[in-house]
């Protein structure tokens, strides 16, 4: 909102500088988005607070505020309604509100004898400050007047009203298919909750928001009604948007304004009129007024106030501070009874008033006061810790993470090849598809390799999460446990398993991240998650924890995956233990190792395992590593075979390897391998 440097210094004759002005509006009540020379005077744009808008959106209000703080003295200009000694107005006009909640006071005033012309210059120098185009003596002064106590007023043309005897001012709802033209032109439709000031026959304006064309003040208008009232905020609010209408009155109104303020608003439009044109007011006023507001009286303890605030203030220093932002207080024993100012509707319970307190007494007093306390470490919870190290693993070597529901159908249940009775079901249920607590993270991912194969050629992704038990008990926790599952899947298949092999070497890159050694033991699959020939169960020091394998064509089929997809699931929580266990340091060889390859034609539906249980228990201490790095079944392999190419690494800690070291193995493990009728050593 705009504020004028000078019309506040008539308030404050020892107004602080502009600059400094700015500061301590900042420091103590609004920030000053701006101040700049205009003519002899500054220009304040100032961030007037929703809450302080019913207020200090008018200058004599923001005087009040600033003397509150500074302790400058404020003065109020005198104003005075002289009223005509003959025509009373309820022999001109008649006022009534339909709608009370909508209208909680209506104030209206007759002045005959109006000289429309232009305002002196004093007044347009005034509004144009504050970004406000001169009309007329009129209606300049209704803005005039809202600008400096920040009651939003309006002006009626007595005579363009309906009927020739005695006028009627009635303030309703619209009524359906109504419309009005407002004073920039617009053709507005009214709806039936928007509430309207209007004749016996039409609507003259939207209240509190936009005068109607209908009665607007003209060089012909000599008999005008003055209109001060307080609408409802969110019914002002609501209309404002529904219309697209935004002015200075609906900004005010939609805030939350005080209808004491419209009385003191009405008598100095009038006297303001009457200096100004000339025009003389009508015997009475009408002041529709059922409920009047009455100030709260609030309860404050000085204790409370310098707990809150973190200062030592005396009782009498509490009561000077809130004397000085226009408060009235009551000494009691223990406590002070405060009353604040009608038009401050932001000051309702004691923490309003403390922060008044902190406000005027100034935020920069109050010293700053180190905490003190025992500095205790804080807890690592190495559960969270640990699926963190985790995670991070696996987006390291390239998966990314997704999150799915914990609830499956009865449909993913029968994809799965279980039964219902495997699985928690809830009573109450937000949709079918929510019918059951999953066990398994496998649906969820197959879901997403699915969906994520229409746009990639190539998906990598994982998912910890919780998975729970088939316990009928009411207490589900100890049937529930974190899962951690992922896949590789490929829009194009290939004939070597390639997905199954580049996820066996991913969970070993990422075992190796934990400092673990995982053991992948072929299994023949005997459920149709899995392929039958490219499955293995993941060990860990004899333990199982989980399973990975390449997904099984008739499970592809049933999720809609037209690629190859191969996953795993693991019992997070049983890693969790095992990685936790003391480890025995072995120191790193300083010895070179040497690496030999072997190749093994074998029968298809032989498992790995065994080969690898063959080259272990052969090669001795010597061996320390053993990985598959190739598999092929094609043309060139006889029908029912498989070649098989495992890289062996020898290593010594005590000294540097020859090659005859190693040749000697290499021996034994071919003769152990040709010593099985059906595997074959390719030369």
């Amino acid at each position: 909102m705009k504020f004028s440097y000078n019309w506040l210094k008539e308030y404050i004759p020892k107004l602080p500088s502009p600059e400094k002005l700015a500061d301590i509006l900042t420091m103590h009540a609004f920030e000053v988005e701006e101040y700049k020379k205009h003519g002899k005077d500054y220009m304040f744009e100032i961030a007037i607070l929703p809450n302080r808008v019913a207020d200090a959106s008018g200058h004599a209000g923001l005087a009040r505020d600033i003397a509150a703080v500074t302790k400058l003295t404020v003065v109020s200009p005198k104003a005075a309604c002289t009223e005509e000694k003959g025509t009373n107005i309820k022999d001109m006009l008649t006022v009534s509100v339909k709608n009370k909640e909508a209208c909680t006071r209506y104030m209206a005033r007759v002045m005959q004898g109006v000289q429309i012309k232009e305002s002196p210059a004093w007044l347009k120098e005034r509004l144009d400050v504050c970004g406000i185009r001169s009309i007329n003596a009129i209606v300049d002064a209704t803005n005039y007047i809202m600008l400096e106590t920040g009651q939003p007023l309006h002006a009626f043309d007595y005579q363009a009203l309906s009927g020739t005897g005695k006028k009627e001012i009635i303030v309703r709802n619209a009524k359906k298919g109504e419309r009005m033209k407002t004073l920039d032109g617009q053709d507005v439709v009214l709806e039936e909750s928007m509430l309207v000031i209007a004749d016996k026959d039409d609507p003259l304006a939207l209240a509190g928001i936009k005068g109607g064309s209908r009665a607007e003040i003209t060089s012909n208008t000599h008999t005008i009604i003055l209109e001060a009232a307080h609408f409802s905020g969110p019914g002002i609010r609501r209309t404002s948007e529904q219309t697209g209408i935004r002015t200075d009155a609906s900004v005010r109104y939609s805030a939350r304004m005080s209808a004491f303020l419209a009385e003191d608003a009405l008598m100095r439009l009038c006297s303001l009129i009457a200096k100004i044109s000339g025009a003389k007011a009508v015997r009475g006023v009408f002041d529709i007024y059922p409920k009047k507001e009455s100030a709260p009286h609030i309860a404050v303890r000085p204790a409370y106030v310098n707990s809150l605030l973190g200062v030592s203030l005396k009782g009498k220093d509490i009561q000077a501070l809130l004397k000085r932002a226009h408060c009235t207080v009551a000494v009691k024993k223990d406590f002070l009874i405060v009353t604040p100012p009608p038009a401050r509707t932001d000051l309702r319970i004691e923490e309003d008033l403390i922060e008044e307190i902190g406000r005027i007494y100034g935020y920069d007093n109050v010293k700053a006061i180190p905490p003190r306390g025992e500095l205790i470490p804080p807890r690592v919870d190495e559960v969270v810790f640990f699926q963190n190290v985790m995670k991070d693993i696996l987006a390291g070597i390239g998966f990314q993470e997704t999150y799915n529901y914990a609830f499956v159908s009865a449909g993913d249940i029968a994809s799965m090849g279980d039964t219902p009775h495997m699985y928690l079901e809830l009573e109450n249920p937000a949709r079918a598809e929510f019918q059951y607590m999953r066990a398994y993270l496998t649906p969820g991912l197959l879901r997403n390799a699915a969906e994520n194969l229409k746009h990639e050629s190539t998906v990598r992704m994982f998912e910890l999460s919780s998975v729970f038990g088939t316990s009928r008990a009411k207490d589900l926790t100890h049937h529930e446990a974190r899962h951690l599952g992922g896949f590789i899947a490929h829009k194009q298949k290939s004939k070597k398993a390639h997905s199954f092999f580049e996820l066996k070497g991913s969970l070993s890159r990422f075992f190796e991240a934990l400092g673990i050694t995982a053991h992948f033991d072929d299994i023949s699959a005997d459920d149709i998650v899995f392929h039958p020939h490219r499955a293995a169960h993941i060990t860990i020091d004899g333990t199982r924890i989980g399973t990975m394998g390449e997904l099984h064509p008739i499970m592809a089929e049933r999720f809609s995956i037209g690629g190859e997809v191969a996953l795993f699931e693991i019992d997070a929580d049983g890693l969790a233990r095992l990685v936790r266990k003391e480890k025995e340091f072995r120191p790193i060889s300083r010895y070179p190792s040497i690496m030999r390859d072997i190749a093994v034609l074998v029968p298809v539906s032989d498992r790995i395992v065994e080969l690898y249980d063959v080259i272990e228990n052969t090669a001795g201490e010597l061996l320390v590593d053993t990985d598959l790095i190739d598999m092929y079944e094609g043309s060139e392999i006889p029908d029912g075979k498989k070649s098989l190419v495992f890289r062996l690494v020898f290593q010594s800690h005590e000294h540097t390897l020859k090659d005859s070291d190693v040749d000697g193995i290499m021996q034994k493990i071919m003769k152990a391998f040709d010593e099985h009728l059906e595997w074959e050593v390719r030369k």
